[in-house]
């Protein structure tokens, strides 16, 4: 399924998106991964090649800004990367309390983890209509599912993914393409550590009732997920426990906070 096959990913400089180019990678894919950051694509690129597994494939980095539909549009007619499979790993995460956050905290997350991936599906899915095949892997969030203390912000973005996801898929499925929703715990990735030098102690003390996963075990995850062409893939047997007992754990964590608050 993925031997030969051009991958596109954003946010593939680290993370999720990291841990699924080297994956890929390592089954014989080509990789283009797209991030801001030139040092860091540049040290990605080191780390994938070292999944080689034949002289044929090729690894490539474009730098741009997925919030930014101008500079997006022009990096790729400059780059023109082939894009069998579109993963939409870019996202970032802005914890904190309502009333003491930032609006442009809201439209800069929203701008990146929503828009970005409308941004990016919008300039390839093109392409992937005329070929008529196609596979497009939304990362969303477990945040998704259940709206948490502290993520006024961040879970508004993840539902909104989750939403495009599953319209995407009702319109282009008919068109041979394929859509996948990914809904991640907590992982263990540079983000996250950002996120926990904001956490609000609420917050904190709901985060450690579930596990963190490593990128790879998440990679693979979707990965196997991919394989069977689901739809929502939830990694992690916690996470897959949350998204089935939603109802239950939602007011578990509503009536925690609400406690705690006082």
């Amino acid at each position: 399924m993925f031997e030969n096959k051009n991958v596109l990913i954003s946010g593939g400089s680290s993370g999720i998106g990291l841990a699924l180019a080297k994956q890929l990678f390592s089954l014989g894919s080509s990789i283009t991964i797209l991030a801001r950051r030139k040092d860091l694509l540049k040290k990605a690129l080191l780390e994938i090649e070292k999944e080689r597994i034949n002289s044929h494939q090729t690894a490539n980095s474009i730098s741009a800004d997925v919030s930014i539909y101008d500079e997006l549009k022009s990096a790729l007619e400059k780059n023109r990367p082939v894009a069998d499979i579109l993963i939409n790993s870019a996202g970032i995460a802005y914890p904190g309390l309502f009333t003491e956050l930032d609006p442009e905290i809201f439209y800069n997350v929203m701008n990146v983890n929503f828009y970005g991936t409308v941004n990016l599906t919008k300039l390839i899915v093109p392409e992937m209509i005329e070929k008529r095949s196609g596979y497009i892997v939304n990362i969303s969030s477990l945040a998704a599912v259940i709206g948490i203390y502290g993520y006024t912000a961040y879970a508004p973005s993840k539902y909104a993914v989750r939403g495009f996801s599953r319209c995407l898929r009702s319109e282009l499925k008919s068109k041979g393409i394929d859509v996948s929703v990914v809904l991640p715990p907590d992982t263990d990735t540079p983000q996250l550590a950002f996120e926990h030098t904001l956490l609000p102690d609420i917050t904190r003390q709901i985060n450690q009732s579930g596990g963190v996963m490593s990128p790879e075990k998440v990679s693979d995850s979707i990965i196997k997920g991919m394989k069977r062409k689901k739809f929502t893939i939830i990694p992690g047997l916690e996470g897959k426990l949350l998204y089935l007992l939603a109802p239950i754990f939602g007011r578990y964590f509503f009536h925690f906070a609400v406690k705690k608050d006082k």
